[in-house]
């Protein structure tokens, strides 16, 4: 080859190489203007290049991670992610107690449905799940315990009517000078043993459940419907058991409630408390209650604290009454509340979506001249909104409060763009 043909091939292989660059330039991405990551701070490339120790073209990154970047975003950007700035200052911290529990029915709010007379089964008109409304009929018995009060009731009412006719009758024979004054106090004395035979027939029904209502319809009623007893609802609420089924013989004390009527419209949250923890939950401190599971959390109060400890957990039973109109915290659920016992000592906290790992390290992004740099901070107690920041940030400097996936996504980025560029 002579030296016109070398010279060519060389002219040649330079322009490939020059088309070359110049297509991967334009292939490499490039990091939008808003957020771009500053990972040579403090670095004067100039001097560098100017006393031989950096390449054209080249960085030094000999020493990399003593130095943390930084990533500016304009105002504009910070308010369309929603970026939150906030000053740091101190505050007094609520001390929180997390204790376990578990949503249990309001004792005050539940009835064991029983029948006050033994009888046969003769109709069934509920069963689980049921709502109920306080005196609705749940089952019809037929009783005879009950037709023969009923039947005690009637013979003495008419007793006492045919004694009180004897009695008008003694007195107008009084009156016209036929009749005698004993017969007369014979009569009265029977018509008073009457009234109280009456009364006690009357007393006996009532003790059979009977109301006054009822007792005072016996007279109308067909003498077939005696032993008809009619089971009902003592409280509106929803059956949430049944042990009754017809043509079975149910006495008035049975092993098993027929029904148990529940008023779900409000629950107790009973939560365990240690021992460690007794002297600091009193009634009244205010608690938030987290059940899981997509069901909502609750709020409230501690209303009650048992007086005496369980002799096999050797624990208390702090009660929170919360409403329930909507059910959806249902009794047998498990439960974690936070109660506040109060506030605790002075110091800087911040809110726990401030606080962020990376690297395995705890960062809170502070706004400093440059941009926002993540900056390692020591954190202390955590409660569910706020984190004690025990070294790393001081009263004053400004952090971004919240949103900070942004600025953690452009951290991670410059990280890799800086690792491809290593030595």
């Amino acid at each position: 080859m002579n030296s016109s043909t070398s010279s060519l091939f060389l002219k040649v292989c330079n322009g490939l190489a020059v088309v070359t660059m110049l297509a991967v330039a334009t292939w490499l991405p490039v990091p939008p203007a808003w957020a771009q990551v500053d990972d040579h701070a403090g670095h004067n490339h100039a001097a560098e290049k100017d006393a031989g120790q950096v390449d054209e073209g080249h960085d030094d990154h000999e020493g990399e991670g003593e130095e943390e970047g930084v990533v500016r975003l304009e105002p504009a950007v910070m308010k369309e992610f929603g970026i939150v700035v906030e000053e740091a200052e101190t505050r007094p911290l609520e001390q929180t107690l997390r204790l376990p529990g578990e949503v249990v029915f309001n004792a005050d709010r539940i009835a064991h449905v029983t029948p006050s007379v033994s009888g046969i089964v003769q109709e069934v008109n509920l069963s689980v799940g049921d709502r109920v409304e306080a005196g609705d009929v749940m089952a019809v018995l037929s009783s005879r315990e009950l037709a023969a009060a009923r039947s005690d009731y009637l013979i003495a009412q008419a007793r006492l009517e045919l004694e009180r006719e004897t009695l008008e009758r003694q007195d107008r024979l009084l009156a016209d000078r036929i009749g005698t004054e004993t017969a007369v106090l014979e009569v009265r004395k029977a018509v008073r043993e009457q009234e109280i035979a009456l009364n006690l027939a009357e007393q006996n029904l009532h003790a059979l459940g009977q109301s006054q209502a009822e007792v005072e319809a016996l007279d109308e009623s067909p003498d077939t419907t005696l032993s008809r007893y009619e089971l009902k609802a003592p409280l509106s609420g929803t059956i949430i058991a049944r042990e009754i089924t017809r043509g079975e013989v149910v006495t008035e004390q049975p092993k098993d409630a027929p029904f148990i009527v529940a008023d779900l419209s409000s629950v107790w949250v009973n939560l365990t408390v240690y021992q460690r923890d007794l002297v600091k939950i009193k009634a009244g401190m205010p608690v938030e209650i987290e059940f899981g599971y997509g069901v909502p959390d609750a709020h409230g109060e501690v209303a009650f604290v048992s007086p005496a400890l369980a002799e096999s957990t050797r624990t208390a039973i702090a009660r929170v009454v919360i409403e329930n109109q909507e059910g959806q915290w249902r009794p047998g659920l498990f439960v974690t509340a936070d109660v506040f016992a109060g506030d605790d000592e002075t110091t800087v906290v911040v809110p726990r979506d401030a606080v962020t790992e990376m690297d395995g390290r705890q960062v809170v992004f502070v706004q400093t001249t440059e941009g926002f740099e993540p900056r390692e901070v020591q954190t202390g107690r955590t409660t569910t909104r706020f984190v004690v920041i025990l070294a790393g940030l001081k009263p004053g400097e400004r952090y971004v409060a919240a949103n900070l996936l942004v600025l953690k996504a452009e951290m991670n980025r410059g990280a890799l763009e800086h690792a491809g560029h290593a030595h």
